[in-house]
């Protein structure tokens, strides 16, 4: 038929594909930029400003120590944003942080990321087409790009997007490497787990993953003699480059690698994160954690197409015992980490993120299995037209209808935010706090202001005015702040002099995020 002549003409027209990376990279840029500025004041990125600061300040007066700062250890974002915030300075002549100034920071360590990010999604394009070719590569990486509650954690000024891409583009040299082992593989191999564990340190399970399946693979390939060349190599420039761009352990390595794997142990085993399931408060979120979360946060369309995918790999393996494609390898490391991240008892939604890849490549091979299993035209028809369909309704309009607060996204699945709420409480997590800060002075003046997390407010509101709720009783606060699922204070409750009268709501995607109460005084009787 003509149409198919013409379809594969295009396929392998590189002006196409070409025209294909441009309208990525446009909604890419449009689907991150409008309204970062003031979106969303995470908690996480105001620990992450100081430490970046301190960072290039210690690679500029030789006080490497100071580049050690966390056990995450978080290093690559220092760098990015690091980098881009004293470029900023130094052009700007604006030299420190205030409150009137930090969201203009923000901005430009936000914008520093998104430019990496961008960088680091075409190079996976570009590097999975070798694997899977052209058009299944391009699909995958814009699967999970615009997948909602990913494009909701790229805008954060934070470390889980940066750390997925650097995972999974260090998944796919290491496959490259294992199939074809040689210097140079195993190098850029080692490199980009260094960069994974420079941005986390719980990637240190990857290098272990890749260093037993590439033993294992070469052992029953029969090329036993290239094991240690090839697994040296791969931990010989894991640590090279780990102690480069880490200039702390050019000082005292023993305490940098020794604090981030004991405080990484300590923070996930001993501590936990407090969680809301089904109502309840708890520090460890059980087995049950991570699906739930899958449910909530990944939209209908990946998961359904990673479910056929995923059925296709299994099958495929099955038929095939000896079969070691890159869905089977994929596959062994997603369980692995499914596995790693519910043994401890920190657990946070934004740890799925790491999936998102692996579902989005599974979904293409899923939808594609499913497509040539039809075998009627009006099937295949209506796969088309389902399809494209599937998409609007699970991705565009979430885009429109959320703006800019895609950070609060979940499924439709649940039906409606407020039951999503009642399976996995939400969060505050800075959401919002630039438009609730205007609010409060539109509204109220310039009142002392009391609060469970108080770094967000800190930033852009004056210090002496913002008080944590645990620490301090009513009476040296104005107004009261409670972010979602957050419960009045015990000092609140207990005061004998104030109460607290709720005024006024900020509510975000059918959410009453932010309830703000004023502070009266209690009117007391005397007896005769």
């Amino acid at each position: 038929m003509p149409s198919i002549g013409i379809l594969k003409e295009l396929k392998d027209n590189k002006v196409f594909r070409v025209a294909l990376l441009f309208l990525f990279l446009i909604l890419f840029l449009v689907t991150r930029l409008p309204r970062i500025k003031d979106d969303i004041v995470n908690p996480d990125g105001t620990n992450w400003h100081y430490r970046s600061e301190q960072f290039i300040s210690g690679v500029k007066h030789k006080q490497f120590e100071k580049t050690y700062q966390h056990y995450h250890p978080g290093t690559t974002l220092m760098w990015v944003s690091g980098v881009g915030v004293e470029v900023f300075k130094q052009v700007s002549g604006v030299k420190s942080y205030n409150s009137e100034n930090f969201l203009t920071f923000d901005l430009v360590a936000k914008v520093s990321v998104i430019f990496v990010q961008l960088i680091l999604s075409i190079f996976l394009i570009f590097l999975f087409s070798k694997l899977v070719g052209f058009y299944k590569s391009f699909l995958t990486v814009s699967i999970f790009t615009f997948e909602p509650w990913f494009l909701a954690n790229s805008r954060l000024y934070h470390l889980d997007v940066l750390l997925t891409l650097l995972i999974f583009i260090s998944i796919i040299f290491a496959y490259i490497n294992m199939k074809e082992p040689s210097f140079k593989n195993s190098l850029l191999t080692g490199l980009f787990i260094s960069l994974s564990f420079l941005t986390k340190s719980i990637a240190l399970g990857l290098l272990i993953f890749v260093i037993f399946c590439t033993s294992v693979y070469l052992f029953r390939a029969g090329k036993k003699e290239k094991i240690f060349s090839s697994v040296g190599y791969i931990f010989l420039s894991f640590m090279f480059f780990t102690f480069l761009l880490l200039p702390a352990l050019w000082v005292n390595p023993k305490y940098c690698l020794s604090n981030m794997i004991s405080e990484t142990g300590k923070a996930g085993i001993e501590r936990g994160h407090e969680q809301i399931i089904f109502g309840e408060k708890t520090n460890d979120g059980g087995i049950f954690f991570y699906p739930l979360a899958i449910l909530l946060k990944v939209s209908p369309f990946m998961i359904i197409g990673s479910l056929l995918g995923f059925y296709y790999f299994v099958n495929r393996k099955i038929k095939d015992k000896k079969s070691s494609d890159f869905g089977v390898y994929l596959s062994l490391f997603i369980f692995g980490y499914l596995i790693g991240m519910t043994i401890p008892s920190k657990k946070i939604d934004r740890y799925i993120l790491v999936l998102f890849p692996f579902l989005a490549y599974s979904s293409v091979v899923g939808y594609k299995f499913l497509f040539e299993s039809l075998k009627s035209k009006s099937q295949k028809n209506i796969f088309k037209i389902t399809v494209p369909l599937m998409l609007i309704v699970f991705w565009f309009v979430p885009c429109f209808t959320l703006f800019p607060w895609y950070f609060v996204y979940t499924s439709p699945l649940f039906g409606s935010p407020c039951n999503a709420n009642k399976v996995i409480g939400q969060k505050p997590f800075g959401v919002g706090i630039p438009d609730l800060e205007k609010l409060i002075r539109n509204r109220y003046g310039d009142p002392k202001l009391g609060f469970y997390d108080t770094q967000p407010m800190k930033a852009i509101y004056p210090n002496s005015k913002v008080f944590d709720v645990r620490n301090y009783g009513p009476s040296s606060y104005n107004l009261l702040v409670l972010g979602i699922n957050e419960d009045m204070p015990k000092k609140a409750l207990e005061s004998e002099k104030y109460y607290f009268r709720k005024d006024y709501s900020l509510w975000i995607n059918g959410l009453e995020y932010w309830r703000i109460y004023i502070r009266e005084d209690k009117v007391v009787e005397y007896e005769n």
